[in-house]
């Protein structure tokens, strides 16, 4: 039987979609005080591929759009401080006075006088504890997102057996940083750096990986499904102590069209 897609129809282009689960990784920066408050959120994948497909080996590229999301669930921050502080007082005290009431002549001179019970008031002081409580952060819960237009090297080696094919796919990407959205608390615990101000690489290395079954109606149109892993193989921040690494799993859907 002659097979189903021809040999001089290597062309192949298609769309997918679908959805991958994040996994942040922090490091640096004062992170091991708060990187267990990050936890990964969903986030759609979208892309377009062209492919030249042989027997089993095909080599392409084409166009990734993806976001790392996030959320934050940080506490708030009190900071207690104990001082000693100084506090004066009176204190009453009883006393006996001896009260002069007369002089008599005399070498040397002699006196007669009373004694006069009464109160009198001594200034004292003693130190105080005191516990001052301030808070210095407040507690958030937000979802960071990071997004990136990427361009993958696409190798993919396959299997046909009729309509039916298996497959692998992937290779390295270079993203382009599009947007960025989000805080992490700062290196000293008392507030937060907002994605915005935080140096992030405009262009970094990453992969993608996925593995696939495509189901062919016909010599042109396919459709497929499949799990996928995609990250990031450097530190998405630049210059500072604080590292950020990304990777996210999940599964994304296909549709191919063979060109004639």
């Amino acid at each position: 039987m002659p097979p189903l897609v021809p040999e001089r129809a290597p062309w192949e282009i298609g769309i997918l979609g679908g959805w991958s689960q994040t996994q942040s990784r922090y490091s640096g920066g004062g992170s091991e005080a708060w990187s267990g408050t990050i936890h990964g959120e969903g986030s759609p994948v979208f892309g377009a591929e062209i492919m030249h497909m042989g027997r089993n080996i095909g080599l392409g590229t084409g166009l990734h759009y993806g976001s790392y999301a996030e959320r934050l669930r940080a506490p708030a921050v009190e900071r207690t401080t104990t001082s000693l502080q100084d506090h004066w007082f009176l204190a009453a005290i009883d006393t006996t006075v001896l009260v002069i009431t007369d002089t008599l002549p005399g070498n040397p001179a002699s006196y007669t006088g009373t004694n006069v019970t009464t109160t009198i008031q001594v200034l004292m002081n003693s130190p105080d504890t005191v516990v001052t409580t301030q808070r210095v952060r407040d507690a958030r819960d937000q979802v960071n997102r990071v997004s990136y237009l990427e361009i993958p090297l696409l190798l993919d080696a396959h299997l046909v057996q009729g309509r039916w094919s298996l497959g692998l796919r992937g290779g390295p990407t270079l993203g382009l940083l599009t947007s960025r959205r989000g805080a992490v608390p700062n290196a000293t615990e008392d507030g937060y750096v907002n994605f915005t101000e935080q140096p992030f690489r405009e262009l970094v290395l990453g992969y993608t990986a996925r593995a696939y079954v495509h189901y062919r109606f016909n010599a042109a149109w396919s459709v497929g499904l499949g799990p996928v892993l995609r990250g990031l193989l450097s530190n998405s921040l630049g210059d500072g102590a604080l590292e950020r690494r990304n990777s996210a799993l999940g599964a994304m859907m296909s549709l191919s069209y063979r060109l004639r």
